[in-house]
């Protein structure tokens, strides 16, 4: 080392680092006796980080090691060629160590040559290189040795043809295949999904003398959940809990979301089990999973113990938590439970939807027999009880269209100290709407004014077509415009039904209404075309209608 480069360096000693330590190395280069004394301080210096060259075979397969934990791949081929060049002689570690490498990131050529170098170099184990070779020449490389889970990109390994030539090596070679070759093997059968020839090969093992290693077992029982099989996925798992390290938290997550996303109550409780006993907590979307599974199978206990688990972990709970709950109990046939747990919205301040309720409506919807049923339920619920409750099982009775029972427990809201809202009525009016009655529609909207209770779309919309059931249908009109008059857009269903009236009564207001759906941005459905088209009754005004529908369309496709 030249004189102008130890002053450059020391320049840079008094620049960098610590005032406290500068000191110390400053005298100790001043007061070396010869140059080579100063070089090799400069070397061992754990500041200036200047390392000596790699000159021994021990020394390189150090550095290669600490070299892939710091995921350094540059630095290890650097270290290779400069190692090489100094006349170090790679030995087995040291190959392995690069063999390694190369396979895990999918560079079939590299490692095939360097598998090749090994030989001539007469070190290494064949049978390992080989399996090495395999990894790599599957379609994609599992990325291992940077600890992550997924697949690689696709590299020059992406011929199907590279794995027959791996195994003609191995004839070759006259190695035979180990437990580290059927590893490979099931980990390609698994990246096709072929899912029948892995649990062949899997079953053959033993009778070959060959004991599937850990990750064998893991392929095939991680396979099977992906091929959407999550009982054979949760019998493989049960069989194999008696081998160490088979069974981890890892494969009984990939089982329950196999159970989950085709709702196997069986895998799904089981699996959800043996998660939770490891402490480990599923992601949100993959407990919204479980907890329709829950709903549709009738599983509260399930359903609860998922929700404990999204408030330990700080999630906030949503609609879509609460509703899986509600009907969990509803399809268990515990009504009061799900009646109650409509309270849960209010406990967590999250708004209630129509359809939240919908699976304890299915529960009640199902005869008379259990309309009456629940009603006895809900008359017997702690005071004052909660509206969502009311309007579920009014929903219910309006879809047997029995209004008689709806207009019957719509009497009682004051001895279940509970006022009705918007929806409570909208829902009446829907029941009248399905019987046709239109004087009891327009009674409870009355009542609805009567208590100050704003209507929404829907129960002007609800009236219009309660309207057009009716001999004289004028105040359909009448509700659209004051539909417009706050501000609200009409359904185009609305739209639709009165097009459809007019035209049965050959009333030229029909025209009108298409002209207004046209403002609105409506484009007139299939439906309303065709009916316009085959429709014999009142042909005049259905021809002028249709031809007006012709010239938007016209005026769209120009435009």
């Amino acid at each position: 080392m030249s004189l102008a480069a130890l002053r450059t360096a020391r320049r840079c000693v008094a620049r960098h680092i610590d005032p406290s330590t500068g000191p110390r190395i400053l005298s100790s280069i001043r007061h070396a006796s010869t140059a080579e004394e100063i070089k090799q301080r400069l070397y061992d210096s754990p500041v200036l980080r200047i390392r000596a060259p790699t000159q021994d075979v021990a020394t390189l397969n150090k550095r290669l090691e600490a070299r892939v934990n710091d995921r350094n791949v540059v630095g290890i081929v650097r270290l290779w060629v400069a190692a090489i060049e100094n006349g170090v002689r790679p030995d087995a570690v040291s190959y392995d160590t690069l063999l390694k490498v190369t396979a895990s990131y999918g560079l079939f050529d590299v490692t095939l040559k360097i598998f090749e170098d090994m030989l001539k170099m007469g070190v290494g184990d064949k049978q390992q290189g080989l399996n090495y070779v395999l990894e790599v020449s599957g379609i994609l490389a599992r990325v291992r040795f940077l600890g992550l889970t997924g697949w690689f990109l696709k590299s020059a390994a992406a011929d199907p043809t590279l794995e027959a030539k791996v195994f003609k090596m191995f004839e070759e070679h006259g190695c035979s295949w180990d437990t580290i070759t059927y590893q490979h093997i099931l980990e390609a059968l698994a990246r096709r999904e072929n899912l029948e020839m892995a649990l062949q090969v899997l079953s053959e093992m033993p009778a070959k003398g060959i004991t599937p290693n850990v990750q064998c077992i893991q392929t095939v029982i991680c396979l099977a959940g992906q091929m959407g099989m999550p009982q054979l996925a949760l019998e493989l798992t049960i069989n194999s809990e008696d081998i160490p390290g088979v069974v981890t938290d890892q494969v009984w997550m990939e089982v329950l979301m196999s159970g989950a996303a085709v709702m196997n109550p069986d895998v799904v409780q089981r699996a959800w089990d043996s998660v939770r006993r490891t402490g480990c907590r599923p992601p949100e979307p993959l407990c919204v999973e479980i907890l329709n599974t829950s709903c549709r199978h009738g599983l509260p206990e399930l359903a609860q113990s998922v929700l404990s688990c999204l408030k330990e972990a700080g999630c906030a709970i949503q609609e879509h938590h609460l509703a899986p709950l509600v009907g969990s109990y509803a399809v268990a046939g515990q009504l009061r439970e799900a009646y109650l747990a409509l309270d849960l919205f209010k406990d967590y301040k999250v708004k209630i939807l129509p359809e939240s309720a919908s699976a304890l409506v299915e529960a009640i919807d199902k005869s008379i027999s259990t309309l009456d049923n629940a009603w006895d339920v809900l008359s017997q619920l702690p005071r004052p009880v909660a509206i969502e409750a009311v309007n579920a099982t009014l929903q219910a009775a309006t879809n047997l269209s029995d209004m008689q029972r709806a207009i019957g427990i719509y009497k009682e809201l004051s001895d279940l100290e509970v006022s009705p809202t918007a929806a409570t009525y909208d829902i009446l009016l829907g029941g009248c709407l399905s019987i046709s009655h239109a004087e009891l529609g327009e009674r409870l909207y009355q009542d609805m004014l009567s208590r100050g209770i704003k209507p929404t779309l829907q129960t002007y919309s609800r009236l219009i077509l309660l309207s057009l059931t009716q001999e004289t249908y004028e105040s359909a009109f009448t509700r659209l415009e004051e539909i417009k008059e706050k501000r609200m857009i009409p359904p185009q269903r609305v739209y639709e039904a009165l097009v459809r009236r007019c035209v049965e009564e050959s009333d030229p207001r029909a025209e009108l209404a298409l002209e207004d759906m046209e403002i609105c941005g409506y484009r007139v459905s299939p439906g309303l075309r065709d009916y316009l088209l085959k429709g014999e009754k009142r042909q005049d005004t259905a021809n002028e209608a249709m031809a007006w529908v012709r010239s938007v369309s016209d005026r769209v496709s120009r435009g």
